[in-house]
């Protein structure tokens, strides 16, 4: 049975920032909080419009509806009339949902122009949207964004050491919207735990949902959820744990997970140790195969197996299943070095697991590439085109309904409890 709140007086309100899949995924996201998680009275959602759909002759004026769209240079276009703004805006848990990384949606949807939206595009969107609703008063400003553009920056101090700097577009970006007043950040395994440290420097609450939980690591009663009901919730929220469990049944003794650099380590382990719960520790870390791969230069990277790795080229179980996690997929060029390796060495089967197909089309050619990788599973946190040879999970919606859930009940409580 589900437990329904008392929050009532917090009107949680969700604006898609643009069209297509993501006005699509603001809707699975608003009908989940209002039949899974009760919030019927308290969440509504406001769909704009494009500049097209407006009647040239209305007037820009108090009574103007929501516009969200780009002038012909591009450039973003946030318009509101004083009415939808005080009466739709004010006062709520102001929501934007926004995909930050669309690889092949047009600016102009359908036409010859090969134009297509960028991730600054996205951005300034969302930033446009957070400075017009700082005309009227807001209980918080929260940004969805299922990928999280600008966290490559992670490795900065690294390399600062050799001599090589980069720019912090990850503080930068977390900076500017701080500045525009938002308040808390959702996203879906983020590449950089840093990320965290850097929002809350700057006083925002930032969630990171892990998609390769196991379902012990969910609490169900914060969600609300019990009996049949949480069995239904946890499966969906581990969407990874799920299908792992499946290949395991039918090749229980010849399944191995890898962690191919540093930054999948703490990944891969946590998720190896709750995959094989039923082993000791020290046959835990008999499953793992670690790699590192060291960036020598823009175009070139030396991948080889970790000393302490326990699997390694003397060792190799050639029946073996060898499951890549990783959080982000792009031309596949890591994943496939790693892979070249293990059919070399006679891996049976190889497979990438990741949270984010970030292929932009220029690299579907290689990414689509099956040599070594036999299979690339992936969740729908990026849109993408059916080009790319990749099979997509559908649990974006899922997740980030259930953190927006908990962040919504964490606001409202908070209200509560200062009366």
């Amino acid at each position: 049975m589900h437990q329904k709140k008392n929050d009532n007086q917090i009107k949680l309100l969700l604006v898609p920032c643009s069209g297509g899949k993501t006005t699509e995924l603001a809707d699975q996201i608003y009908i989940k909080l209002q039949e899974d998680y009760r919030l019927e009275q308290q969440v509504e959602i406001l769909h704009s419009k494009r500049r097209f759909e407006v009647s040239k002759d209305t007037a820009k004026d108090h009574q103007h509806p929501l516009v969200i769209d780009s002038f012909s240079d591009i450039e973003a276009n946030v318009d509101i009339g004083r009415n939808p703004l005080k009466d739709r805006i004010r006062g709520t848990h102001l929501v934007l949902i926004e995909h930050l990384l669309t690889p092949d949606k047009q600016v102009v949807e359908g036409s010859d122009w090969p134009q297509t939206v960028s991730v600054n595009d996205h951005l300034f969107t969302v930033r446009g949207l957070l400075d017009i609703a700082n005309d009227v008063d807001t209980l918080q400003k929260t940004l969805v964004a299922p990928y999280l553009t600008y966290v490559r920056s992670h490795s900065i101090e690294k390399y600062k050491k050799r001599g090589f700097f980069q720019f912090n577009s990850l503080r930068k970006v977390l900076k500017d919207l701080s500045n525009d007043d938002l308040k808390a950040l959702l996203t879906i395994d983020p590449h950089s735990n840093e990320a965290i440290g850097i929002a809350n420097d700057y006083g925002m609450d930032f969630h990171a949902i892990n998609p390769f939980q196991s379902g012990r690591s969910i609490n169900p009663y914060k969600l609300g959820f019990s009996g049949n009901k949480a069995k239904e919730a946890m499966k969906k929220l581990r969407p990874f744990h799920e299908r792992f469990t499946k290949i395991k049944e039918e090749n229980p003794n010849h399944i191995y997970v890898i962690s191919v650099d540093d930054g999948t380590e703490r990944r891969s382990e946590n998720f190896t140790d709750r995959a094989f719960s039923e082993l000791s520790i020290e046959e835990v870390y008999s499953k793992l195969v670690y790699f590192d791969k060291d960036r020598v230069s823009y175009g070139s990277s030396v991948t080889r197996f970790k000393h302490f790795s326990q699997i390694n080229d003397h060792n190799f179980d050639k029946e073996g299943t060898y499951i890549i996690i990783d959080d982000m997929f792009a031309s596949g060029g890591t994943a496939m070095k790693v892979a070249e390796i293990l059919k070399y060495l006679g891996a049976k089967r190889v497979e990438v697991w990741t949270s984010h197909a970030v292929t932009m089309p220029l690299q579907y050619e290689k990414a689509n590439d099956r040599s070594y990788i036999d299979k690339v599973v992936c969740l729908d946190t990026v849109p993408q085109s059916p080009e790319l040879n990749v099979e997509f999970i559908p649990a974006s919606a899922d997740l980030l309904a259930a953190e927006l859930y908990k962040v919504h009940q964490k606001l409202a409580h908070s209200r509560y409890s200062a009366v």
